[in-house]
């Protein structure tokens, strides 16, 4: 098993923690695959990927192709691997590079496939209020998060859990099981199941105009919605033509109309009962207590929320 070769691709900080966590167990990482570095930050300073400086930092050989064109498959078919993982790398692998390694590609999903394939599966799920979600890591295929199933572990979704937090339970458990499991694909160990397409839902990309909170709903929809985007880039709802993010919120006993302000405490009420806003942040300030807001905020009762 120490002599295969193995070709990571991803891009984000989700990504270098798996591929970390790889070279900190002697899997030989021959290449690595990421996003072409992008213009971040005030300075629109050139930006590497996460995993891009990981892999730097360790010597590895990185490549960031746009396109998947013959020259990269050329690429790849010289660096020979025997294995491709793909974890976020945000790229579609065309055939040609899915039928290169002699043990696959696999890919690590943070979801309990067929359930919530797509681009934002913890996010979906902690909107649709699911009370577990888990770890799959599939062989992939050309169809997007549909390829056999090699392994899968389940994780609760403890209440009020938000998505930062899920995250980080998920890439514990996630990299555990990947570093398990990559010696059983290559001892051949594995048994594949196929997905139930019939069972699939689908967890497209979220827009800002989906983090929009609609206090017409329930109260649980409501918080819901809020800790699934908690504590970024975070859930919004605009009052006095300003769009203010809830961090974190509970749910209160205030009664009244939905998307009002229900009194001096800042309940604001939904279609079946009120929340109450703990953490929100202002346009281009930070993140504070609803203490902290309210010192420097003016509004009156029953002001309308999203008027």
């Amino acid at each position: 098993m120490n002599n295969k070769k193995i070709i990571f691709m991803g891009s984000p900080k989700i990504a270098s923690d798996y591929l970390e966590a790889l070279i900190k167990s002697n899997f030989i990482i021959s290449a690595v695959f990421s996003q072409p570095p992008k213009k971040k930050s005030r300075g629109m300073k050139i930006i590497e990927s996460e995993v891009h400086q990981l892999a730097s930092k360790n010597k590895i050989e990185v490549f960031c192709p746009n396109t998947f064109d013959k020259d990269t498959i050329e690429t790849v078919k010289k660096l020979n691997p025997d294995l491709i993982i793909v974890m976020a790398y945000g790229k579609i692998l065309p055939k040609d590079i899915l039928d290169l390694p002699p043990f696959g590609c696999i890919n690590i999903h943070v979801s309990l496939l067929p359930r919530w394939r797509g681009a934002a599966p913890i996010e979906h799920s902690l909107m649709s209020g699911d009370k577990e979600t888990g770890i799959s890591i599939i062989q992939l295929i050309e169809k997007l998060d549909a390829g056999p199933i090699i392994i899968q572990k389940k994780v609760d979704i403890e209440d009020g859990c938000n998505k930062n937090e899920l995250s980080q339970k998920l890439t514990e458990v996630g990299i555990k099981l990947l570093v398990e499991t990559i010696p059983l694909i290559f001892d051949k160990k594995i048994t594949y199941s196929d997905q139930d397409d019939n069972y699939a839902t689908y967890a497209n990309k979220i827009s800002s105009l989906n983090r929009k909170i609609n206090f017409n709903k329930s109260v649980n929809e409501v918080l819901n919605l809020i800790r699934a985007h908690s504590p970024k880039p975070g859930a919004w709802f605009t009052i006095q033509n300003e769009r203010i993010k809830i961090i974190k919120a509970r749910k209160s006993n205030s009664n009244g109309n939905a998307s009002t302000i229900l009194n001096e405490t800042f309940d604001i009420g939904c279609n079946d009962g009120s929340i109450e806003p703990l953490i929100l942040q202002r346009e281009g300030k930070n993140a504070i207590s609803k203490d902290n807001f309210l010192r420097g905020y003016s509004f009156k009762i029953n002001d309308i929320i999203n008027a």
